[in-house]
């Protein structure tokens, strides 16, 4: 390093000269994107950039995403005005830092000079630090160069909210301020019409010879075998946004414990390991403790139903996630009659987001209370997470948001007094369909027509069902007698009428939904499989509903079709249509083990299983196609799936679970074992510091032909109970 600092030239980018440098210009032409990409994620913050670590301009999800906006659109390092080549890319565990290995392009250094491919090394670190980006770039030249080379970092900012990026009209946008620029940073600004200035300021060192408003060049001098490093730092900011504050992000974090689960089977091992530290990565600390923030790119924030999905797929394995989720969503529950956010008293929310669109009201995601699952969900979920933990003082806080929830199903979610749960939005801006399946035209019948709301979805049913039955499970253990046999009349009541209504002789499974004139929706679709999942199902009815939802038409092979291939509106390549969603096989799946059908379980998670290995680092995307599989080849990628997706990290867990049979009883320390069963390419598996209340458990299981044998081990501390 020399205190010398060479002379640095500022001026604004439509006056940028690369001739300066003998350069020739940077154009979107010379940047190509690729399939693959990486993704970090650190506190509230995201990035996602494409396998180099550059964010193209020109393409639509790359970005580095603070608070609902994107902060920064493009950062892109050129040697010699080319792109770098790539030669690997990594991603931690934790997934918050990406380690990238570049070489250069051929290139002439002078006219007597060919600079070959693979002689120059740069190694470029990306650590996501919550509201800070740094990239540190190490290059190394393995030739002696005949003259100083040329590194340039073009960068720029829209500060488009998400939902702009996602492809949403705005008719008014805030300014643009102008760029600041000195020696040693760039700083980028909006002001928003939410009155929010938002900045990205761009540090780097060394410093510059030329600086412009949207790149920087280095001229180095690389002697052979001797790296240079170039530092630069990405901080993005809000001014005047307290009034706007959610108090969802808090600074710092803490570990998660995490249990073990090790196979002989390692890819395995490495499925549920990766789906493990994708739920770490998701996981955000909040006043309220850990919420797992739905998928990135485009729902990283707190989803309802995603969130609790995932906690009844995590609970045995990351209870104190389940603990935080339940707590935020009890902080935010509704309290008055809101047609625009469609809040009501007792309902727990659907979405929550940040940013200008947000702030305007633009969205109602502020938050959006238009889900009919996610309160059923909520009790349901809250009653497992007793069961594994006997947290009774957390229960007591949560109880009269237990009561608020479950009267909002009584009161708010039986809109026509026929004892079913349906939905019907207030507003056109609402979502029309409030199921999880939320795509407009997922609710049909045979014929095709669209299905018109109040609509009463099968699996719903089944949810308000299970809820119930927490409600008299929780009423009981608070020593509410009287209530907990009122709630679990309640269920009762409704099974009996759900079977009567939703039972679909003449296709041995159950009718998606009824329509606002109480038609079913004919069609053969997952939501019948879910229904298992609940319990709301007889045992003699769950074996043939297993039997009809395992033909051809419902599974690919991979995972279970949201909608029958003999369907009039099924696509494989549609968002609810025909697609395969992991955690919908993985509920169907559990709802089959539950039932018995172990069997047909197995088969579920093998085609997972299976489908993982075509995926990077083995991570099961949002969804993918629903055509069948084929020999040799992977399944077929939906496009713009979120990866990583919380409630799809867990769903091989979810399944595995069931297949073991485990249900705690923390009340009497007490870890329950119905019908273990291995999958039948696992022989053997050990699992250590599973915790059922303050116990430690640890457990190995072996095959021995057709059984699985269990074994405690030495620091086994609770009673176990096999079926």
């Amino acid at each position: 390093m020399t205190d010398n600092k060479p002379d640095v030239v500022l001026l604004p980018a439509d006056e940028g000269s690369d001739e300066a440098f003998n350069q020739p210009e940077i154009t979107e032409e010379k940047v190509h994107s690729s399939a693959t990409q990486i993704t970090l994620k650190s506190g509230d913050a995201f990035l996602v950039a494409n396998v180099r670590g550059d964010l193209l301009s020109a393409n639509q999800a790359t970005g580095l995403y603070w608070h609902g906006a994107r902060f920064l659109r493009e950062c892109n390092f050129f040697l010699e005005g080319q792109p770098l080549v790539m030669l690997s890319h990594h991603v931690s565990h934790m997934g918050n830092t990406g380690q990238v290995d570049l070489t250069n392009p051929t290139f002439k250094a002078d006219a007597n000079t060919l600079i070959e491919q693979g002689e120059i090394y740069v190694s470029r670190l990306l650590e996501l630090h919550h509201e800070e980006l740094i990239q540190t770039f190490t290059i190394t030249s393995f030739r002696e160069l005949p003259r100083s080379l040329r590194f340039s970092l073009k960068f720029g900012s829209d500060f488009c909210d998400l939902f702009e990026v996602r492809g949403l009209t705005r008719e008014q946008h805030g300014q643009t301020q102008p760029t600041i620029t000195t020696e040693e940073a760039v700083t980028l600004s909006y002001l928003g019409l939410d009155e929010v200035t938002r900045e990205t300021r761009i540090a780097f060192s060394p410093a510059t010879t030329y600086a412009y408003e949207d790149r920087i060049h280095w001229s180095l001098s690389l002697e052979r075998g001797k790296a240079i490093t170039i530092k630069v730092r990405i901080g993005v900011c809000e001014l005047n946004a307290e009034r706007f504050a959610k108090h969802i992000e808090v600074e710092g974090s803490r570990p998660l414990a995490q249990p073990t689960v090790q196979t002989d089977d390692y890819l395995f091992n490495r499925l549920l390991t990766r789906g493990m530290n994708d739920l770490m990565m998701l996981s955000t600390l909040t006043p309220y403790g850990y919420y797992p923030y739905a998928g990135i790119p485009w729902f990283c924030c707190p989803f309802g139903r995603d969130g609790l999905i995932t906690c009844q797929q995590y609970t045995p394995w990351f209870p104190q996630v389940t603990r935080g989720t339940l707590a935020f969503l009890a902080a935010h529950q509704g309290t008055k009659v809101d047609d625009f956010t469609e809040e009501e008293p007792g309902k727990i929310l659907h979405e929550m987001r940040m940013g200008e669109m947000a702030n305007c009201r633009e969205i109602p995601y502020i938050p959006y209370y238009g889900s009919i699952d996610v309160t059923p969900l909520f009790l349901c979920i809250l009653g497992e997470y007793i069961r594994w933990t006997n947290d009774l003082d957390f229960l007591h806080s949560l109880w009269p948001h237990a009561q608020l929830a479950a009267r909002w199903i009584a009161d708010y979610g039986d809109r026509d007094g026929d004892g079913f749960i349906e939905y019907h939005r207030t507003l056109e801006s609402g979502i029309a369909n409030q199921g999880w399946k939320d795509s407009w035209d997922s609710a049909s019948h045979s014929n095709g027509d669209l299905a018109h709301s109040p609509l009463a979805l099968c699996e719903v049913q089944g949810y308000a069902f299970a809820a119930y039955q927490n409600m008299g499970y929780l009423a009981r253990r608070l020593g509410h007698e009287a209530e907990a046999r009122g709630w679990e009349q309640r269920a009762s009541e409704l099974q009996a009428r759900f079977l009567q209504a939703f039972w679909w002789e003449e296709e041995q499974s159950f009718y998606m939904a009824l329509d606002r004139d109480k038609r079913p929706c004919a069609i053969v679709t997952t939501n019948a499989g879910q229904c298992l999942w609940s319990g709301i199902v007889p045992q003699g009815k769950a074996q043939l509903v297993t039997e009809r939802l395992m033909r051809e038409d419902m599974f690919s092979g991979w995972g279970l079709r949201t909608l029958s291939t003999t369907a009039a509106r099924y696509n494989p390549m549609s968002y609810h249509n025909g697609s395969v969603w992991p955690h919908d096989t993985a509920m169907v799946g559990a709802g089959f083990a539950r039932y018995g059908r172990k069997d047909e379980a197995a088969q579920l998670l093998k085609g997972l299983y299976q489908a993982s290995h075509y995926f990077e680092d083995a991570r099961l995307p949002e969804l993918f196609c629903g055509f069948i599989q084929r020999e040799g080849f992977g399944p077929t990628r939906y496009p713009v799936a979120c990866s990583p997706q919380a409630w799809a990290t867990g769903a091989p867990g979810q399944i595995l679970n069931e297949l073991l049979g485990m249900h705690a009883d923390a009340e009497h320390h007490r870890l329950i074992l119905e019908q273990p069963t291995l999958p039948p390419w696992i022989n053997t598996l050990e699992l250590r510091d599973l915790y059922i209340g303050e116990r430690r458990v640890h457990l190995r299981f072996t095959r021995r032909g057709a059984h699985t044998e269990v074994e405690p081990g030495e620091e086994n501390e609770v009673e176990l109970q096999i079926l």
